[in-house]
């Protein structure tokens, strides 16, 4: 039963959209026609009332005017007046007091109704269903002096029938209209809507065969699809981009770890063949192996690090950190590890400043940039700190008078294993993820961190990040 169901359910969204459309037009065009067609009818059967009455008051004044001695024979001379004062569907009975017949004029093409006799003192009209047929029946009595009984018309009401009937069929036919053709132009208007999402279905189709570099064609519709696509585009070069940041990851990675375990392995098997014999091979072979750990320690490490930035969740809210009372504890630490090296602090800004990063993670930051500036400048060289203020936002400055940066490889250097030198990294321990964590780091904290040589060598690295409010 489900299956049957689901196989009636449309699995277009064209069709869908164009049900939904033609069922919404048709039921709000119900609605409309059903208030309107009971208003109408009321309207009808009211003007049928207020006619009827004001024939059968046209009457009941003729006789009164006709004066107190009225005579059964001059109700008879007065039925041509009768006739032309009453409608063509309508039936006029004189009665008397006993509700006998005295005299009847008919409609035009009138059948005679059995109306069962009512005695009525004043004026009365009632609304009665005879036969089939609605009609409305209306006493007036008739006093005077030589005869007493009534005036009762009967009017069935043949034309408001076949109005309302005639309604009836116009709007349910105009209704079955609106649904047909609200439906059709639902179906064309949604297949207009819909075609920038079949391309981009299409677009996913051939990103799934051929790999991330498809792209959606923009339509500069300035709708919610248009902004869809845009996002989709986006999204993608992300995607694209991060396959090829994985890709270069592990290839870099897998180079890295490669050069240590190549050593090890060789001084493995060159203990295996002659160290056991020979006490010089044994210490030379454990020393280079111990420090090829050493390396894979560090990088192993490294590596954790930057998943563990990317995974960690940050609390931007409570976050918040001292920047000079981190700052000067990272360079105390570093004056007394580096002897060599002139560490200079500028502080420009006029109050202690609070950002929103955790602390530790400041410090991480800040260690880094040390750490790389120490690595690439000569023993003897200062290295400038400086805190400022720029547009309402905390910038700190790294300074060094190293080797420098190329213009070409400054937006490279905080990408994974990117290293400007590879062969001197290397001599250096670094393995190019230094910056990338920092750089990961200071973009979960939306701030900012760029690279650009300094004057007249060096490099200059600049964190930008938000105060705490």
């Amino acid at each position: 039963m489900n299956t049957f169901l689901n196989r009636l359910n449309p699995s277009s969204l064209k069709l869908k959209w164009a049900l939904a459309a033609g069922s919404a037009i048709f039921l709000a065009f119900f609605l409309f026609s059903f208030f309107q067609y009971h208003a109408i009818n009321k309207w009808m059967l009211d003007e049928e009332e207020n006619n009827f009455e004001r024939v059968l008051d046209e009457i009941s004044v003729f006789f009164k005017q006709r004066g107190p001695n009225i005579q059964l024979q001059d109700i008879y001379d007065s039925r041509d007046l009768m006739k032309q004062i009453a409608e063509k569907d309508q039936t006029i009975r004189i009665l008397d007091h006993k509700g006998d017949q005295v005299l009847e004029i008919k409609g035009e093409n009138e059948a005679s109704f059995y109306v069962p006799f009512q005695q009525a003192r004043s004026k009365s009209v009632a609304l009665i269903e005879s036969e089939g047929k609605k009609m409305l029946i209306g006493r007036s009595s008739i006093q005077s002096s030589e005869f007493n009984g009534y005036v009762e018309i009967i009017q069935p009401l043949n034309r408001y029938e076949k109005i309302k009937k005639n309604l009836f069929w116009m709007m349910t036919i105009t209704g079955i209209l609106a649904l047909l053709i609200s439906a059709v132009v639902g179906y064309f208007m949604a297949k207009s809507f819909v075609r920038p999402l079949n391309k981009l279905s299409e677009t996913m189709r051939s990103i799934e065969r051929k790999g991330f570099h498809e792209r959606v064609e923009i339509v500069k519709a300035h709708d919610e699809i248009s902004d869809l696509s845009q996002i989709f585009n986006k999204m993608m070069s992300q995607i694209e981009k991060s396959f090829q940041q994985q890709q270069q990851f592990v290839e870099d990675a897998s180079h890295e770890l490669r050069t240590p375990i190549q050593v090890l392995e060789g001084h493995l098997a060159l203990l295996n063949r002659w160290g056991k014999k020979d006490p010089t091979i044994l210490e030379e072979s454990l020393q280079v192996s111990l420090e090829e750990l050493e390396r894979v320690k560090r990088l192993v490490g490294e590596l954790l690090e930057l998943s563990r930035a990317d995974r960690e969740n940050f609390d931007l809210e409570n976050a918040r950190a001292n920047v000079q009372k981190v700052v000067d504890k990272v360079i105390r630490d570093f004056r007394f590890l580096h002897k060599n090296y002139t560490f200079a602090s500028l502080d420009e800004l006029d109050r202690e400043a609070l950002v929103a990063i955790m602390p530790r993670h400041l410090e991480q930051i800040m260690i880094i940039l040390l750490d790389n500036a120490v690595k690439y400048s000569d023993e003897h060289s200062t290295i400038e700190v400086k805190l400022a203020d720029h547009q309402g936002e905390l910038i700190v400055e790294v300074k060094d008078e190293g080797i420098g940066i190329p213009e070409e490889d400054l937006p490279k250097i905080f990408d994974r294993f990117y290293r400007v030198d590879k062969a001197r990294s290397r001599e250096k321990g670094g393995y190019g993820l230094g910056l990338a964590i920092a750089s990961k780091l200071i973009q979960n904290y939306e701030g900012y961190i760029t690279a650009f040589r300094n004057q007249p060598d060096g490099t200059v690295i600049r964190l930008s990040l938000k105060y705490v409010r």
